[in-house]
C-alpha cells in the first residue's frame, strides 16, 4: 500500500496539520496535533518519515478498549498521534503500515 502525506491549514484555529492516508482507500493512518507554522508541519512529517522504522518512536497506551499511539519529537512535543482502537492488533497493524510506507509516502500541500 502506498501511502500520502496531506497538508492542510485550519480556517478556525489558523494552524497548520498533517494527514497520512493510504493512496488506494483513503484509509486515515495517522494525525498531528496543530503546529503554529508550515514549515513546523513539514518538519513534523520529516520527522515521522526518518524515524518510522525505529520502533521506538511510537510510543503506546493501553487502557481497556482503546489502545493508541503517538510520537514525540527530541523537545517532547507531540507531532503525531493515532485514532482509538479497540484492540491491539488494529494498532500493530497501522505501525506496520506507517514503518513501511511513510519513508516513501510523497506530500501532497493542500494550502
Amino acid at each position: 500500500m502506498m501511502a500520502i502525506f496531506q497538508v492542510f491549514k485550519s480556517s478556525n484555529k489558523n494552524q497548520y496539520y498533517y494527514l497520512l492516508k493510504a493512496t488506494g482507500n483513503s484509509q486515515l493512518i495517522l494525525s498531528c496535533e496543530g503546529f503554529a507554522s508550515k514549515q513546523s508541519c513539514l518538519d513534523g512529517i520529516k520527522f515521522i518519515i526518518a524515524n518510522a522504522a525505529d520502533e521506538n518512536t511510537f510510543e503506546r497506551k493501553d487502557s481497556y478498549l482503546s489502545y493508541t499511539f503517538f510520537a514525540e519529537d527530541s523537545t517532547g512535543n507531540v507531532i503525531a498521534k493515532s485514532e482509538n482502537y479497540t484492540s491491539i492488533g488494529p494498532r500493530e497493524q497501522v505501525i506496520g503500515l506507517i514503518q513501511a510506507d511513510a519513508p516513501l509516502a510523497t506530500i501532497q500541500d493542500l494550502t
